[in-house]
């Protein structure tokens, strides 16, 4: 039996971890590993604007019991405009689940960006 972590519990497991309250429903996104053509990964959708302030992001894998945390701080990716791919302002990341210690986008049009350094703990559940 598969336990589908949610939001919640992953931002409250996160804080928990850290002693803090640093992570909250507005500065935290949250994926689960799905099927995009023919490979598994993690979508992460980032408003250009975000960029310019502290953003969390948990990437679960039920398959692992896994989930990573990832934190950019203010303008740590500067021009994330030339580095990924943008649609509506917002710019679209596919991170492969397949290889999680290469935290890179990897959609056509951005840079093969990694995301390895803003990588802040990894919780099991």
């Amino acid at each position: 039996m598969t336990i589908r972590m949610n939001k919640a519990e992953a931002i409250q497991i996160a804080n928990e971890s850290m002693r803090s309250t640093m992570l909250n429903e507005q500065n935290t996104q949250f994926s689960h590993v799905v099927r995009y053509v023919n490979d598994d990964g993690w979508w992460i959708n980032i408003p250009l604007a975000n960029f310019k302030k502290e953003c969390h992001f948990l990437l679960c894998s039920e398959k692992g019991r896994i989930f990573r945390h990832l934190m950019l701080k203010p303008n740590a990716i500067l021009s994330p405009a030339t580095r990924f791919r943008i649609k509506d302002g917002i710019a679209d990341v596919f991170i492969l689940a397949a290889n999680p210690k290469r935290l890179a986008d990897s959609l056509k049009g951005g840079s093969k960006y990694s995301f390895n350094k803003h990588l802040v703990d990894e919780h099991r559940y």
